[in-house]
């Protein structure tokens, strides 16, 4: 007997709804970044990611420059229970062409606007920005990030005010890499940081590319410009981060290599003094080994990270968990069989 198309919907959702009724683990550190596949609206869209067993949701950021007071699918994601982490831009825009945002400068209005966008969505965690040390997405931090330490200070300020916690937008996956990896070099710990380098620092077309960085024995060969290259900034905001007022610090991960994002962790934790996050960990199209999906979510929760949103999208760079039609790719199911425990 064939269905219509409506009512295979209908009993999609049904089961998924019903896999949803199992409550999350309080402590469940897990959430995903998904968009609705064909035809799907957000119910199914919620639906499909209380069905990976996940207890957090990111939905698309909120430009404080559009921003017109309604949040139309705010009562959704409030019915879902999955608890959100919001990105709240100055301005910019992701799709379906990208420009970055600009550190506020009157912050009075930008607080005035910011707690609106809080009134309505309601998120547990705010995430102030997006890859803060990327031009691309976001330009007026100063030379020494006192404009976008402003932004940050101002936006916790509000966030705090209305019981949600704060992070920065997320340092890049490279970056953030890139900055573990000198730290080793910097302790006096060559061999690790080689081992490192070869594990993290891959290309597509050449699984070898970190192999040369194993050239550097000690911190102050490596030349400045590589660095700094490297580093895109991340080294000195991470040193501020310490004592600014975010609650946690957040770093975004595409590297499938579980030691270094284990390593990663530690090595923020270190260097902060506060608790690690990632609101977007994924994989490229090009490196989308399902067998790399299970030991990454595995790592983030043995170091104790406190939210990992994994980032389910299809926009030509990267990979999703979800086939066009809605079913769960290779991936998708070793991250639904991690979740429940399978």
């Amino acid at each position: 007997m064939r269905f219509p198309a409506f009512f295979r919907t209908s009993l999609l959702l049904a089961a998924l709804l019903i896999l949803a009724a199992v409550p999350a683990r309080a402590d469940n550190p897990f959430g995903v970044m998904l968009w609705p596949q064909q035809g799907d609206g957000l119910e199914m869209t919620l639906a499909r990611a209380r069905g990976l067993g996940v207890a957090w949701f990111r939905p698309p950021a909120v430009y404080l420059d559009r921003w017109s007071g309604d949040c139309p699918d705010c009562g959704a994601y409030h019915r879902s229970g999955l608890k959100l982490a919001l990105v709240v831009r100055n301005g910019g825009e992701d799709q379906p062409t990208r420009r970055p945002a600009t550190v506020p400068t009157d912050l009075a209005a930008y607080r005035a606007r910011l707690a609106q966008v809080l009134e309505a969505w309601r998120p547990a965690v705010l995430m102030v920005e997006a890859e803060e040390n990327d031009p691309l997405a976001l330009t007026g931090l100063g030379d020494d990030f006192s404009g976008y330490l402003a932004e940050l200070d101002a936006a916790c300020a509000e966030a705090h005010a209305h019981g949600a916690y704060c992070t920065n937008g997320g340092l890049t996956s490279t970056s953030i890499a890139a900055a573990a990896w000198l730290d080793l070099l910097r302790r006096g710990l060559p061999d690790q940081a080689c081992d490192f380098a070869k594990r993290a620092f891959y290309v597509r077309g050449n699984p070898q590319a970190g192999a040369p960085l194993c050239v550097y024995r000690r911190r102050a060969e490596v030349p400045p410009r590589v660095a700094a290259a490297a580093l895109a900034g991340a080294d000195r905001l991470l040193a501020l981060y310490r004592h600014a007022a975010l609650d946690v610090v957040n770093f975004h991960w595409f590297i499938h290599d579980a030691r270094a994002l284990s390593q990663t962790v530690d090595f923020v934790q270190r260097i902060t003094g506060k608790p690690v996050v990632s609101t977007e960990i994924g994989q490229w199209r090009w490196d989308a080994d399902p067998e790399n999906v299970r030991p990454l979510l595995r790592a983030a929760f043995a170091a104790d990270m406190k939210l990992v949103i994994w980032y389910s999208l299809e926009n030509g760079l990267t990979a999703s968990l979800f086939e066009p039609d809605g079913r769960l790719r290779p991936a998708g199911w070793e991250f639904q069989r991690q979740m429940w425990g399978k």
